[in-house]
């Protein structure tokens, strides 16, 4: 659910993903009933997690040190600025979620 609803793409848009997240946690949480309140509490810190760990595609560049072109840099880098947004808006973001689940 992360890694869907907290897109670098969505996230770097403007502040549309904060204001969608309630409804889109309650959508989630009617289409999938069994799903833990909290477990969905920790979407947000789960979804930054990822967005910090996960080195897919970055680690290619190990293996061809030349292939960090440009849309690659960009891609690292709107990850990067995702995280940092997430981090900073922690608070904010994860009270959306529990308005989600009421």
């Amino acid at each position: 659910m992360a890694r869907l609803v907290l897109d670098h793409r969505t996230v770097l848009r403007g502040d549309e993903w904060l204001a969608g997240l309630p409804d889109l946690i309650s959508a989630y949480r009617e289409a999938h009933s069994a799903a833990r309140p909290e477990d969905l509490l920790s979407t947000v810190a789960v979804g930054c997690a990822w967005t910090l760990a996960s080195a897919y595609p970055l680690t290619e560049v190990l293996d061809q040190p030349h292939g960090l072109d440009a849309p690659l840099q960009a891609y690292a880098r709107a990850r990067h600025e995702t995280a940092l947004t997430l981090l900073d808006r922690l608070d904010e973001a994860e009270q959306a979620v529990r308005d989600g689940l009421l």
